[in-house]
């Protein structure tokens, strides 16, 4: 027979962390993605002008959820590491190079903190934006890598229902195919790649929003596997 860890406490705090990972990364890139809006060149430095509190804000949040990702996937590698040491690492390692990547994209952005209210010219913030744009295509890899060994500990640690843990396996598959517009960046336009991706993001969506709540609700009491 399987004992039964009680892992409440820490099942609920790693729900809290998760959840401020969710906050001020869903409060940061949706304000960035106001401010940075590229749908008519002309209108993103007027758009920038005198925004430089929801700017510096917003690239704030960012940075914190980043950093909250780290932690959240060595809490998780705690909860349920044991069901598969060598997934767990790469779970974390995945987070690791996700954060590290998005952060170095962050960097790119950086000069313009502090700077907004006296203005911006189109000729200096147009190739900051594309580096920007390009480095944080390259970083959906491991946003998209890291939920594949997520959702399989969830599967195999029962930690949440099994159908929230086949949600993040495909789910990871959203950022994969986001990713690939790195090397074709008018594939985002295709209707075909929309219909494709959308329900994706959903289960995403789904899947990490569903496993924030359980654990927070119910945290974690996990089956021990034989022979440990």
């Amino acid at each position: 027979m399987h004992n039964v860890l009680d892992s409440s406490k820490p099942g609920r705090l790693t729900g809290l962390v998760y959840l401020v990972l969710i906050i001020s990364g869903a409060a940061g890139y949706s304000t960035m993605a106001f401010l940075l809006a590229r749908t008519d060149a002309a209108l993103t430095p007027a758009r920038l002008a005198g925004s430089d509190t929801a700017f510096t804000a917003a690239y704030a949040a960012l940075v914190v959820s980043f950093v909250t990702w780290v932690v959240l996937a060595f809490m998780l590698h705690r909860l349920m590491g044991r069901f598969g040491q060598r997934i767990g690492f790469a779970m974390v390692a995945f987070t690791l190079a996700g954060a590290a990547m998005n952060l170095i994209a962050l960097s790119h952005l950086w000069p313009l903190v502090g700077t907004l209210d006296a203005g911006v010219d189109a000729e200096t913030l147009t190739p900051r934006l594309e580096r920007y744009e390009r480095t944080l295509a390259a970083a959906q890899l491991f946003s998209g890598l890291w939920l594949f060994p997520f959702g399989w500990l969830v599967l195999r640690s029962r930690i949440a229902p099994q159908v929230l843990g086949w949600c993040l396996i495909i789910g990871g598959a959203a950022y994969l195919l986001d990713f690939l517009r790195l090397f074709a960046p008018d594939l985002g336009q295709m209707p075909a790649y929309r219909i494709v991706t959308t329900p994706l993001a959903v289960v995403a969506m789904i899947g990490e929003l569903g496993m924030c709540l359980w654990l927070l609700v119910k945290g974690a009491r996990i089956a021990q596997p034989s022979g440990c």
